[in-house]
Order: C-alpha cells, then sequence, then structure tokens
C-alpha cells in the first residue's frame, strides 16, 4: 500500500494513468452506527486501483473495493470535481442491537470515450465511522444518451453475527435506469427468487435486506441488473460466525 508521501500525480492526454494511497483523517464519531459493533471499525483497501494505459476512445470500467465495518459511503473524483456519491448501508443499522459488519465492498466507474476530456487522474473515496478515510486514484465519465447496466456499488462477501441484519448493496447505473432482482443461490447452483420470503426484503435502492435465523451457516446471493441495452449480475456470499 504506498504511501502519501510517496503518491505521484500523472498528467495523460490519450491515455489514463491510476494509482491508489491512503491517507489517515480524523471523523466525526456516529454511535448510532458504531455503537452496535462488537469489534472496532475498520476501513482499509482491499483492491486498489492501478494504472491503465488505453486507446483514444475506447470504453472503460475503474473498479475499487474496501474492506469496512460498518460499510462505507463511495464517492469518485475526476480532477478533483465529485461525480458519483453513493451512501452507506444504512437500514441494516436502524434494525439490530449488535452487529459485525464486516463487508468487502466494490464500486465501479464506466469511461464510456478516452479522450482528452476523461484522461487524468480518477479518485475513489470511502468514508465511515472509522478512525480513517480511504482514498484511491481514478477516472470519470460522461453518461451517454443510452447506456448498458452497470452494477456501480455491491457487498462481495459479509460476515455477519448469527440472527444478524444485514444489508447488502447493489447500486445500478445506466440509461435506461436499469432494474434490479435479487435472487438466492441454492446448493445445487440453482437460483430462487427472494420475493415474497420473510427474511429477504429488496429495498427501494436495490439493496437487499437479511434478517438472519440461527441455524444457517452460510448463505449466498445474485443481483442482476437489466436494461433494454442488456444484463450484468454480481454474486454475493453471508457468512455467519459465533462472535
Amino acid at each position: 500500500m504506498p504511501s502519501p508521501l510517496n503518491h505521484q500525480l500523472f498528467r495523460v492526454l490519450s491515455i489514463i494513468l491510476l494509482g491508489s494511497h491512503v491517507f489517515a483523517t480524523k471523523t466525526a464519531d456516529v454511535p448510532s452506527v458504531c455503537d452496535a459493533l462488537i469489534e472496532p471499525s475498520v476501513l482499509s483497501i482491499d483492491k486498489p486501483l492501478e494504472n491503465i494505459k488505453a486507446n483514444r476512445g475506447d470504453s472503460l470500467v475503474l473498479r475499487c473495493a474496501f474492506y469496512a465495518s460498518p460499510q462505507p459511503n463511495i464517492v469518485w473524483y475526476h480532477r478533483g470535481k465529485r461525480l458519483e456519491n453513493h451512501p452507506a448501508a444504512q437500514f441494516e443499522t436502524l434494525l439490530s442491537a449488535t452487529n459485525l459488519g464486516q463487508s468487502v465492498v466494490e464500486s465501479a466507474l464506466r469511461i464510456d470515450c478516452l479522450d482528452e476530456r476523461t484522461a487524468g487522474e480518477y479518485f475513489c473515496e470511502a468514508t465511515s465511522p472509522s478512525p480513517k478515510s480511504i482514498t484511491g486514484t481514478c477516472k470519470s465519465h460522461r453518461q451517454p444518451v443510452q447506456s448498458p447496466p452497470l452494477i456501480s456499488v455491491f457487498t462481495l462477501s459479509r460476515i455477519e453475527l448469527p440472527g444478524g441484519v444485514t444489508q447488502l448493496a447493489c447500486r445500478t447505473r445506466g440509461n435506461p435506469a436499469p432494474k434490479t432482482k435479487w435472487y438466492k443461490i441454492e446448493e445445487d447452483e440453482s437460483l430462487s427468487s427472494i420475493e415474497g420470503q420473510r427474511n429477504y426484503m429488496h429495498l427501494p435502492n436495490g439493496d437487499l435486506l437479511i434478517v438472519g435465523d440461527e441455524e444457517t451457516i452460510s448463505e449466498s446471493f445474485r443481483c442482476v441488473a437489466e436494461n433494454s441495452l442488456g444484463s450484468v449480475h454480481q454474486d454475493s456470499s453471508v457468512i455467519y460466525m459465533l462472535a
């Protein structure tokens, strides 16, 4: 993990260069979120951004991932300008008295056409009530008239207490706006819809809210995002562990 003192700024025209770095800063305490955690809050880079070279006119997708407890707010910047904001998971903290909340959360940003306007340095920043904020360099894009679906923030994995409340993120971008559906991945790899099942709730922002039981050891889910230009999906797993 590079030190902020060693961070280099790349200036580019027809190519894009990316890197990542971490810096510590004091953030305000949010007792309603952190008091429910049975272990100290954490925030670290799980998948750092990397330098990328591409041809003018190429379409790119930038990805960064963070290990966090609680799940963080993620913001993308291009040349210091704020591009996209993905709020943290909020519902699970309202419904659970105690939790582990240990998650790997991934975010993606699409650049539809690389040129002098969209080249340069980008940042992917995660913030939460933990003692530090995390930043990685990235890039920006301009939304075309129509674009296929992109899952822009997703919870890849989660470790939680048995019977705990878990919120799995599945935020999307695309035009027309993608519709999301959640499925449970059964032991034989078949998919069953979560609609109508009492332990699962598909939230308006696309996330999945799970109320665990005391017997389940692990379970896996798939989020599917679809519009008229195509569909994409991501799989997530939840592991229940005794503290």
